[in-house]
């Protein structure tokens, strides 16, 4: 069972935090946004089709120089809200115009050993968002709802409830420079954006100090690999190739099991049962 770490200095902030997965603070200021965008456009003159992130790119030097801007900006909304946690890394993330951009429901990747420890993304719009240009979608209270494993070729544990997920999630309209500080294991998903405008966004990664960081891989028997793992490994490394160079630490003998989500049929219904069992109403 996860034990609850005071991630958040603002103890209102905290629980919310603990309890629905996400919140929604004011984060960077107009000159800081204005700055990142600036370092964004000079430094891709061409334009980019569907979704892409400069933490994906194969030139490591050009990976790092986002990536230090992007922390060298945050450090100061950092300091502020956060406390007892370790800053892992940041990227860019482009959603172009059209259907390529979409985004279906999905968790994060478990980073960290979720039976003790939770992780965390600071997700940035540095635009306005709307549910035309791809609003990030949340489902509140989803990282509670069952553990699981996710990684490169660890699929999402609810693909047969995506269409509920779709009608049910939160739109969030937020403002550039607000910070959607959310849980790993929130489900979270963006429509296309249908503007000609990119959806320019910064996010950047969070750990409770103490924390080792894992890579967890699916073999063929259909157990789990726990690799012991670092900033760098996800910094420099090829996340999506598995765990080269990584040291096994476990393998997790991990059935699989059906998964309690909401049936399409009564989804209010039964998310208030599984809100109430939570103790989040």
């Amino acid at each position: 069972m996860t034990t609850h770490q005071e991630i958040l200095k603002d103890n209102t902030l905290d629980i919310q935090l603990l309890k629905k997965g996400y919140v929604i603070v004011p984060f960077l200021d107009e000159q800081t946004v204005s700055e990142l965008k600036s370092f964004y456009y000079e430094n891709h003159p061409q334009g980019h089709e569907g979704m892409y992130a400069t933490a994906h790119v194969s030139d490591i030097a050009f990976r790092m120089k986002m990536n230090d801007f992007i922390k060298e900006k945050f450090q100061k909304g950092i300091d502020q809200y956060f406390q007892n946690c370790n800053p892992l890394g940041g990227s860019y993330i482009a959603k172009g115009k059209g259907a390529k951009g979409a985004l279906v429901p999905h968790q994060d990747w478990n980073i960290v050993d979720e039976t003790v420890y939770r992780s965390f993304n600071i997700w940035v719009p540095l635009v306005d968002l709307n549910e035309n240009n791809g609003a990030l979608m949340i489902e509140p209270g989803s990282h509670l709802w069952d553990f699981n494993y996710r990684s490169a070729n660890i699929p999402f544990a609810y693909p047969e409830k995506e269409e509920y997920l779709w009608k049910d999630m939160l739109s969030l309209r937020m403002k550039a420079g607000e910070a959607l500080i959310y849980d790993h294991r929130l489900i979270h998903a963006s429509p296309e954006n249908h503007t000609d405008e990119i959806r320019l966004a910064c996010v950047f990664g969070i750990i409770p100090e103490g924390a080792q960081m894992y890579y967890y891989h699916k073999n063929e028997n259909g157990d789990i690999e726990e690799y012991e793992s670092n900033t760098d490994f996800f910094l420099y490394g090829n996340i999506f190739e598995g765990p080269k160079s990584l040291k096994l630490n476990r393998i997790v003998r991990y059935a699989e099991k059906q998964k309690e989500v909401a049936p399409t049929s009564e989804p209010k219904g039964f998310l208030i049962k599984v809100l109430k069992r939570l103790r989040l109403k």
